[in-house]
């Protein structure tokens, strides 16, 4: 059964009673043991979250598909994971630009993520490089300068100079969130002390251990949206910081996806966020964990099921590989083999030489000449010159039972 918020309830009572029974129904939520209250106060009460049938099914769910997302993930070559990450992470910071309508492109981020160092002047340079680092276990923020470290590396390049907050931590002044209509949906919490008292509030909950990890980064998602400690950028690094959080719980692509599924359902997690804010719901957070579970969920779904189209892709592919032995030499087998899974799980499919020389374990004239002898055979094709970078052609692809 759907979980009923407080706010529906007293609107499907059309006794007299009910606001009483509302009431009464709110108190036994509140009150009952199962209920994680946080202690921290929104402007309709102390937000808490219950934990009806539904709450728990949901949270199965995400586990069960969890253990498949995570075997699927744990039988990928070497070669095709780095791939597939690198390919999750451009559409994770592209929908999460897109949602708040900052425009950015796969390749802008492909070429943010190759980038060595902070100071290269590709566009996202910063926020790629934090959602590539979630792979090396990164810690949650500590203190507010360091979730302000993060808001820095989410927003460079990509804000006016106008909306950063200046010399203090947070935003100096008031916020309204408008809807498409202008009309005001939420304002942010203020003044500036207000706003460093819920973001030290905002950390006590991220660290809390007494609440299942998945409840609470929903939770600190939602406050974090709630508070809008910034002018400017609020979305994107409240999303990096539940990638950040929920990276403990669930598996890397599950991480990496949820953007995705965000933006494709962009309606239903505003919507979240507005009915915890609802006068009568009284700051029950249930139905947004609730929602943010689903999203979770629906992320799983679309992994599980390329992953597996990819695997039974990559199967084939092995066959064919090893049926074409004596047809070839070993060491072009293996730089096929290779550009076949860069073809499968990449975005662009693009080989560079120097991925391909550590493939193939040999100096780069070597892997140079390698490359050239399959261009001749026109089973790859060179599509830039400086640096040289190639890709399978329609004819490799054929070859190696992938096109």
């Amino acid at each position: 059964m759907a979980y009923c918020t407080l706010e529906k309830t007293f609107y499907a009572d059309a006794s007299s009673d009910r606001y009483a029974n509302v009431e009464e129904l709110y108190t036994s939520r509140f009150n009952s043991e199962s209920t994680y209250r946080t202690g921290i106060e929104l402007e309709s009460g102390e937000m808490f979250l219950s934990v009806p049938h539904e709450l728990l099914y949901n949270t199965e769910q995400v586990l069960r598909k969890e253990r498949r997302v995570s075997a699927l993930w744990r039988d990928l070559p070497i070669v095709a994971l780095g791939a597939y990450v690198r390919s999750l992470i451009m559409d994770e910071v592209v929908y999460s630009n897109e949602i708040e309508g900052v425009h950015s492109t796969r390749r802008q981020i492909e070429e943010a993520l190759a980038a060595n160092d902070k100071s290269a002047h590709a566009p996202f340079v910063e926020f790629a490089q934090l959602y590539l680092n979630l792979s090396n276990n990164p810690p949650m923020p500590q203190s507010l300068q360091d979730i302000r470290r993060i808001y820095d590396s989410v927003v460079a390049d990509a804000i006016s100079p106008e909306d950063l907050p200046g010399d203090g931590l947070f935003r100096s002044g008031p916020v309204e969130i408008l809807n498409q209509h202008g009309k005001t949906v939420h304002k942010g919490v203020y003044p500036p002390q207000k706003i460093e008292e819920m973001m030290s509030a905002w950390l006590g909950l991220s660290q809390r251990e007494d609440i299942p990890e998945l409840y609470a980064a929903a939770l600190c998602h939602f406050l974090f949206g709630y508070i809008h400690p910034f002018f400017d950028g609020n979305g994107r690094t409240g999303r990096y910081l539940l990638a950040l959080q929920l990276s403990r719980p669930l598996s890397q692509p599950t991480v990496l996806s949820l953007s995705r599924v965000i933006a494709e359902n962009k309606a239903t997690y505003y919507r979240a966020f507005d009915a915890v804010e609802r006068p009568l719901n009284r700051s029950d957070a249930t139905s947004f964990v609730i929602a943010i579970l689903d999203l979770i969920s629906d992320a799983q779904d679309g992994l599980i099921a390329n992953l597996e189209e990819k695997k039974r892709a990559l199967d084939g592919l092995f066959e064919c590989v090893h049926n074409l032995e004596g047809e070839f030499s070993k060491r072009q087998l293996e730089a096929l083999c290779y550009a076949a899974q860069i073809h499968l799980y990449s975005i662009f499919g693009e080989i560079r030489l120097d991925g391909l020389r550590e493939y193939l374990d040999v100096s780069l004239p070597t892997a140079r000449n390698c490359a050239k002898e399959l261009e001749r055979l026109e089973l790859m094709s060179r599509v830039s010159q400086r640096p040289p970078i190639y890709k399978l052609t329609d004819v490799g692809a054929e070859l190696l039972g992938i096109g």
